[in-house]
């Protein structure tokens, strides 16, 4: 008797870690361990201030699936020392032997004011990544002072070759794209977001990278959808679909609508609403503490055509749509808001209906092949 042959790795497909509320953190193990047995490509961890700290989750996946490429998609670039987030990256580049990248968010301005940190800038991204460049590669930068803050010594001698990992934005606004087209190795786009807003983003990153003189088929670019399959309760349903997207819609619904050249009467109804008003101030996220009755609710005031921008229905038509992410020029696409183990149909019929890459890419999730 011969053991089955392991499917075919597939590099341009990821998955999203531990994103159910409320997060049992135990389920990093057996996510890892069904993604390396469907043979996705890596595996994606989006920090909440819970129990989701992006270094331990990708010290367990690290650990449990040595085949996966690991992400932290994303971290913040403050609330962390730079020493610290330097040797974050480099103690992940040396136990994933090159399988790890890291990409930083703006997150909510309100939420970092809430918490005393300073908002989050291009300026500031900026000059912190060209400092953590600095820091990886050459072991220490002296008497730093720019807008991402002052240091006098700052060290990180890992004695490792090549370098730290690649480094890229999770990002939403134009303004944003184009800068990760200005500084970074890969990108990734913001769930829930249209044709329009995929094809605009990439000519964003696109004239960022043009702009800094820099090659933009060099920067690697990922969708992110929505992965909503059908097989599973009403109640899952309308929390994956629904109820993600209203939680977006809490940090920065004005942006993503307008990327997304979205209905803005409808977005004023919704966003000016009691109900909406009430369970965004109900103490989290809407996703983790709106009843079932509420999302619904909240659903109707929903044009359908924005939950269109996920990977929904029977697995062929999910299938259909990650292949057509590839097409309007992503390089790879993250399936969010479900296990391995849940996405396992729509994975295997997109295999059925692979297109042929037009550049292949790394298990790295930063870096191409």
């Amino acid at each position: 008797m011969t053991d089955q042959a392991a499917p075919e790795q597939l590099n341009e497909i990821g998955y999203y870690a531990v994103t159910h509320h409320p997060a049992d953190a135990r389920k990093i193990f057996s996510e890892a361990t069904d993604a390396e047995g469907l043979g996705l490509g890596s595996c994606h961890i989006s920090e909440r201030f819970t129990v989701k700290e992006a270094g331990s989750l990708a010290g367990a996946v690290a650990g449990r699936a040595p085949s996966l490429g690991i992400a932290s998609s994303a971290i913040n670039h403050h609330t962390r020392h730079p020493v610290i987030t330097a040797a974050l990256g480099s103690t992940l580049n040396a136990i994933t032997e090159g399988k790890y990248a890291m990409a930083f968010g703006r997150g909510s301005s309100m939420h970092w004011k809430t918490i005393g940190l300073p908002v989050v800038t291009e300026a500031r991204l900026r000059d912190f990544i060209t400092m953590l460049r600095q820091l990886w590669t050459d072991g220490y930068v002296l008497e730093h002072d720019g807008p991402a803050g002052s240091w006098p010594v700052l060290h990180n001698l890992h004695g490792l070759e090549g370098g730290g990992p690649p480094i890229g934005l999770v990002a939403v606004g134009p303004k944003t794209m184009e800068l990760a087209g200005e500084v970074c190795d890969w990108v990734v786009l913001h769930t829930f977001f249209s044709e329009q807003a995929t094809t605009s983003s990439i000519e964003a990153i696109r004239r960022g990278a043009e702009r800094a003189g820099r090659n933009p088929d060099a920067i690697r670019i990922w969708s992110c959808l929505a992965a909503v399959p059908d097989h599973l309760s009403e109640d899952d349903l309308i929390r994956r679909g629904v109820g993600r997207l209203v939680t977006y819609f809490q940090a920065y619904g004005d942006t993503l609508v307008s990327v997304n050249g979205w209905d803005q009467s409808a977005w004023e109804r919704l966003k000016t609403s009691e109900l909406f008003i009430e369970a965004s101030n109900a103490g989290g996220a809407i996703d983790a503490t709106a009843s079932t009755e509420t999302l619904l609710r909240l659903g109707e005031m929903v044009p359908p055509e924005w939950l269109d921008a996920s990977a929904h229905g029977a697995p062929t038509e999910a299938a259909k749509t990650i292949a057509r992410e590839l097409e309007l020029g992503c390089h790879s696409v993250i399936l969010h808001g479900a296990e391995p183990h849940e996405i396992a149909p729509m994975v295997e019929a997109y295999r059925e209906i692979r297109p042929d890459l037009k550049r292949p890419v790394a298990t790295n999730p930063g870096l191409f092949a």
